[in-house]
């Protein structure tokens, strides 16, 4: 095991630059912070972990997880560990994985799928993907204009969630939802508009549909909204004007699979 303790290692500086978008796209690669989500890629999908980073209080722990592993493990100091971290306490343990492959994503699940059509902000989005994982869903995919689902607020939001579904971002989103609706999915776009369907009378009869959510502020984009093969709405029964989008998505993520 290689120790590492100054701050200045090449190493840990390019470890470091994962934080920003543009590293991120160009080695393929993000960063895991706690032990609570890497435990999670441990345990599910450790062939997606490239190198452990950890002080020297969590060998115990992780020490089950290192037999016959393929990663490199890497001891830091914790002047590392703060400068590695993008929490305000952490504790002290870091992982480099792959982001996900957009050619190899497996569209034969027979689940549901949810779809994020430009929303911004990380916490709305991790909490979706934690929802989705929850709900039985076979995926979320991130439109283009979305933000990045590897950005560490939302990496810290999914909890370990993108080891247990398929996370994407595509750029060719009617790629997509073109294979999808071939392969007899249904379409759901979701609306503030009482014009749309009330969920409460969707019938369902198998898992084969995908939920598209929009935007924050401006809602589905109308382009999704007009393929869509229905658009639900959720009723407000008081006098709020909406729900907030990871709310709306999770009542009628668990709406549509309770139906069934």
């Amino acid at each position: 095991m290689q120790k590492i303790e100054s701050t200045k290692n090449e190493q840990i500086k390019q470890i470091n630059k994962l934080k920003q978008k543009k590293y991120r796209q160009q080695t393929n690669t993000y960063l895991l912070e706690g032990w609570h989500v890497i435990k999670e890629a441990l345990t599910h999908q450790p062939a997606e972990i490239l190198t452990l980073l950890m002080t020297n209080d969590h060998f115990e722990e992780v020490d089950p997880f290192l037999v016959n592993a393929k990663f490199a493990v890497l001891q830091i100091s914790p002047q590392i560990a703060e400068i590695l971290s993008d929490t305000v306490h952490t504790d002290g343990i870091f992982a480099v994985a792959k982001l996900p492959d957009p050619q190899k994503i497996e569209l034969d699940i027979e689940k549901p799928w949810l779809v994020l059509d430009h929303i911004a902000d990380p916490g709305n989005a991790g909490t979706m993907v934690r929802t989705a994982d929850a709900a039985g869903y076979a995926g979320v995919v991130f439109s283009a204009g979305a933000i990045d689902p590897f950005n560490s607020k939302v990496v810290r939001a999914m909890q370990g969630s993108q080891f247990h579904l398929q996370v994407l971002q595509l750029d060719d989103l009617e790629a997509f939802l073109t294979a999808q609706r071939k392969k007899g999915y249904r379409l759901f776009g979701t609306l503030v508009d009482d014009s749309a369907t009330d969920i409460r009378e969707v019938t369902l009869k198998d898992q084969h549909y995908v939920l598209m959510m929009g935007n924050e502020a401006h809602g589905l984009s109308p382009e999704l909204a007009e393929i869509a093969n229905d658009n639900l709405y959720l009723p407000i029964f008081g006098n709020a004007e909406s729900l907030n989008v990871a709310i709306a998505a999770a009542v009628i993520m668990y709406q549509l699979q309770m139906k069934l």
